[in-house]
């Protein structure tokens, strides 16, 4: 998809209103002043992210979290379901958590099946995953988080996640021993 003149500037003035962190207060400012954009700030994140601007995708993002936006779950999960190079897939998880996207937790898990071997030592991709699983709270968020206290996940997520869940205790996991 490709926008027209008028759309591309809309989008650009948008962007240029969006800058560092986002209060809430400054989203509804912003669709106060441009209340269009809450049916046009889905397809500009799937348009960014088409042309490779992660920078802008990541901008919308943030703004179209705030203002809870219909569709922007869904966005955000073809994103990181995609073979894209380039954006900041922690950004995009920590988001689904924040907007508890119950939809988005089998693409969660998939990212972090994904990423686990790249990931090490700190597994910080895998800890932004089960953070949003927590955060997303669906008995299928919580299932995947349990599935991720078992081999063949590393220690260190399986750590993580069995804290997410308050079962580490349960599950005998020593603290020291498994993020050593």
């Amino acid at each position: 998809m490709t926008f027209s003149e008028h759309e591309i500037h809309r989008a650009d003035l948008v962007e240029s209103l969006v800058d560092g962190f986002l209060t809430e207060a400054d989203a509804r400012s912003i669709t106060d002043r441009h209340p269009e954009i809450i049916d046009a700030i889905v397809p500009w994140i799937r348009e960014a992210a088409r042309t490779g601007n992660w920078p802008r995708v990541e901008k919308f993002a943030n703004l179209a979290a705030s203002l809870r936006v219909v569709g922007l779950g869904m966005a955000l999960q073809e994103i990181l379901d995609s073979d894209a190079l380039g954006y900041n897939a922690e950004d995009l998880v920590d988001i689904l958590g924040e907007i508890q996207e119950a939809d988005a937790a089998a693409c969660l898990l998939r990212v972090a099946e994904r990423s686990v071997s790249k990931d090490a030592p700190a597994y910080w991709l895998c800890q932004k995953v089960i953070s949003s699983l927590g955060e997303i709270g669906t008995p299928e968020a919580f299932e995947l988080t349990r599935q991720m206290t078992a081999p063949p996940w590393p220690d260190a997520v399986r750590w993580h996640a069995a804290a997410e869940l308050g079962i580490e205790e349960e599950l005998g996991f020593d603290e020291d021993r498994m993020l050593g």
